[in-house]
């Protein structure tokens, strides 16, 4: 049923220039695929619907009788497309985006105020949650997140590491015998996140590695705000390096257990697989790529 939608498509186009050659042209169709198209309709129905040689062709009985039904799908053809390429110029500005509220007070957000300054005409639309949001399901266009991948149908880019450390105050870490290794910080209390598993792998300078599982005495849905639960001295968290630095300049903060580090996390642009390549989507992720490349977020 499609397909001889389609081949009264190109039917109509064909009577209404009156040649095969000029209806391929006008619907973007080679000559044989036209040609194709109408010996097929002609075969599904049973019936001529044009006579044609090298010079001409005309309309037999049963084509005439068909024509007002393939000029209808015709003029719906046409008048949808021209609609929709109307509509597209009017929306092609329009961006949705879906970023983490860990990235509001950093240089990423900069990047992001950079790019909305140089294309004035693009309308933003911007989610900050540090949950993952549904890309499909709310129609973003563009996402970025921290931590692995899925394996999924989108699209994805790396763009820069997350460095980051386990922090407490001094106060909240004189309440625990002095920690050795990794290992002693089981027991202790931490401040966990929702959307990241109770479970840290750290590695020491001299390749050392050390897995740690943990239940959280407090569970947040935010980074920052486990990053300001800390400096309150509530248990141990383990923020962006960026969150923490001044902090610790402060001596509010004091990095646990220096001499072992935390894999940095990765983050990522993630998008529909048809989006674009020429799209202001992209254009988005390849600036930020170009920024953050080879370099952490600061």
């Amino acid at each position: 049923m499609i397909d001889d939608i389609r081949y009264l498509i190109v039917f109509a186009k064909i009577a209404e220039v009156g040649s095969i050659s000029g209806g391929a042209e006008a619907l973007g169709l080679s000559s044989a695929t036209a040609s194709l198209h109408l010996s097929r309709l002609e075969k599904n129905l049973g019936c001529a619907l044009l006579y044609r040689n090298t010079r001409k062709l005309s309309l037999t009985q049963d084509g005439a009788g068909l024509l007002e039904t393939a000029r209808s799908m015709l003029e719906l053809y046409e008048k949808g497309v021209i609609e929709f390429k109307q509509r597209s110029v009017a929306t092609r500005d329009n961006l949705r985006i879906a970023m983490p509220a860990l990235f509001i007070n950093s240089d990423f957000t900069r990047h992001i105020a950079a790019f909305a300054r140089d294309y004035p005409e693009v309308v933003l639309s911007i989610a900050c949650d540090d949950s993952r949001n549904d890309i499909i399901g709310e129609g973003i266009d563009v996402a970025f997140r921290i931590g692995e991948l899925p394996d999924s149908s989108l699209k994805a880019r790396h763009l820069f590491v997350l460095p980051r450390r386990v922090v407490a105050t001094r106060e909240f870490l004189a309440g625990y015998a002095p920690p050795s290794h990794p290992r002693d910080l089981a027991a202790m209390k931490w401040i966990g996140l929702t959307m990241r598993p109770n479970l840290r792998v750290f590695r020491h300078v001299d390749g050392e590695e050390a897995e740690v599982a943990y239940i959280p005495g407090v569970r947040v849905d935010n980074v920052e705000a486990s990053c300001r639960l800390a400096c309150l001295g509530v248990g141990l968290a383990a923020p962006p390096n960026y969150l923490t630095d001044e902090a610790i300049r402060r001596s509010e903060l004091v990095a646990v257990l220096p001499e072992w580090s935390l894999e940095p996390l990765k983050v990522y642009a993630v998008w529909p697989s048809n989006v674009s390549t020429s799209s202001i989507a992209y254009t988005l992720i390849n600036r930020l790529y170009d920024a953050f490349s080879s370099r952490s977020l600061e």
